[in-house]
């Protein structure tokens, strides 16, 4: 009997607690739509076209979350498949994780060194993103 009310008390308790976690959650909603048009841009992509519209998704993903950017330095300038496979599992993460924090937007976003020539510059400007 003693267990049962301990194992009662204790799932109340974490119930408690993600309610509380919830409710502190300041999820910035326009942030969010952004992140993910840009990872499907670059899911759709990838193996179709890596025009500089899928170089600014990447640029603007590489600025929040972890991109493989040294595997893109090879001798096509490309994002391998494989390698995006293993990124969006860690963007996912890093997302989950950090969304509840508010995330914001950059004023400037900092471009790869892979990218660097193509855009004859070390930043990119929040205006020339894509952030629907």
């Amino acid at each position: 009997m003693k267990k049962i009310l301990i194992t009662t008390f204790l799932i109340l308790i974490s119930c408690k607690t993600s309610e509380i976690n919830k409710s502190n959650c300041k999820e910035n909603m326009d942030f969010k739509k952004a992140f993910f048009y840009h990872i499907k841009y670059i899911e759709n992509n990838i193996g179709i076209s890596q025009d500089s519209t899928f170089m600014k998704s990447i640029i603007f993903i590489s600025n929040h979350a972890p991109v493989s950017v040294n595997q893109i330095m090879n001798y096509a300038r490309s994002y391998p498949i494989g390698v995006f496979q293993q990124d969006y599992i860690k963007w996912i993460q890093w997302y989950e994780e950090d969304k509840c924090t508010n995330i914001q937007f950059k004023n400037k976003y900092v471009i790869p060194e892979v990218y660097k020539e193509a855009y004859g510059s070390d930043y990119l400007y929040l205006s020339n993103l894509n952030t629907k």
